[in-house]
């Protein structure tokens, strides 16, 4: 459970936090360059997708981290996205901040996400799917604001059959601290026990909290789930000690339970991933991630055989 310290309790709050054993920082991922993916998304990666790549089981079930940041785009006729490519044995969550987003698969699955919205897709046993700008949404100079995670399926599950999750932002939990300096959305799990509407494989809290300027939270997880949170705006600090400004991610060792959260003068926003690692082996290839090489090999297969589809069943 989460818990937020309000200024009516600030004597009892010092006290109590003063003993308690702080979760510490393992590492501050620093903004790497933007990338295109397709021709509709800007962003910055944190949680690198490389194959081999470390950071592919510290953080999991948490795979991959891509954020668009704040971009501006152009009113045009043609098509802004990505076009039609494979996936299995994960999920694919996309956050809109701000933008309407157009996805469709080979499942059957289609729908418009707008702002505050999520889509939430299970490739499980294989699917072909497209993202795009929502087609009147493209037509006119826009902003676009969004976050993709990948999140991986356990052994188990990695070949259930593919679905989708349209999460309206209407239905987002919604938490609002006693003294309105903490407010949180949340996606998934909980958030000082407010829940979420996502439905995951496995247990996961995903929530955005902003804290307004000079004020603080301080954010309890359990200590053997992978914790990180990404800063989308403002800056702050970690424990009253480490500097944590916009555009870095910070990853949390697996040592305690709370770690606290100041507000500098100009407020902060961050978004937290924090779930129950998956203990099995990981064998990612491009859009595949399976448990072991052969799996992998076997999806390839698949794909090329038509199994996940037709491309031409997506324009």
């Amino acid at each position: 459970m989460n818990t937020i310290h309000n200024m009516e309790n600030v004597n009892a709050v010092v006290n109590e936090t003063a003993m308690v054993q702080k979760r510490s920082i393992e590492q501050i991922i620093e903004p790497e360059d933007t990338h295109w993916v397709g021709s509709g998304f800007r962003v910055r990666q944190y949680l690198p997708n490389g194959d081999t790549n470390p950071l592919l089981t510290r953080m999991s079930p948490f795979l991959l981290l891509d954020y668009n940041e704040p971009y501006y785009f152009e009113g045009s006729p043609f098509e802004k996205g990505v076009a039609p490519h494979p996936h299995k044995g994960f999920e694919t969550v996309t956050f809109s901040f701000s933008g309407s987003l157009e996805h469709k698969d080979t499942a059957g699955n289609h729908g418009v996400m707008h702002s505050g919205d999520v889509q939430w897709m299970t490739a499980g046993k294989g699917v072909l799917h497209r993202e795009y700008h929502e087609k009147e949404w493209s037509k006119k100079g826009r902003m676009l604001h969004a976050i993709q995670l990948w999140v991986n399926l356990p052994a188990a599950n990695k070949n259930d059959d593919p679905h989708y999750q349209h999460i309206p932002a209407k239905s987002m939990g919604q938490y609002t601290s006693l003294d309105e300096t903490v407010k949180a959305i949340v996606y998934t799990g909980t958030f000082r026990n407010v829940a979420g509407p996502g439905k995951s494989y496995t247990p996961m809290n995903i929530y955005k909290l902003t804290i307004e300027p000079g004020s603080y939270v301080s954010i309890r997880e359990q200590a053997n789930w992978n914790t990180g949170f990404l800063v989308i705006n403002g800056s702050g600090t970690i424990n009253g000690e480490n500097t944590i400004t916009k555009g870095q991610f910070a990853i949390m060792n697996n040592d305690h339970e709370q770690f606290d959260i100041d507000a500098s003068e100009d407020g902060l926003e961050i978004f937290v991933l924090s779930g129950e690692p998956i203990h099995e082996p990981i064998v990612k290839k491009g859009p595949f991630v399976m448990n072991n090489a052969t799996d992998v090999l076997l999806a390839f297969g698949e794909f090329q055989n038509g199994k996940f589809g037709r491309e031409e069943d997506l324009m």
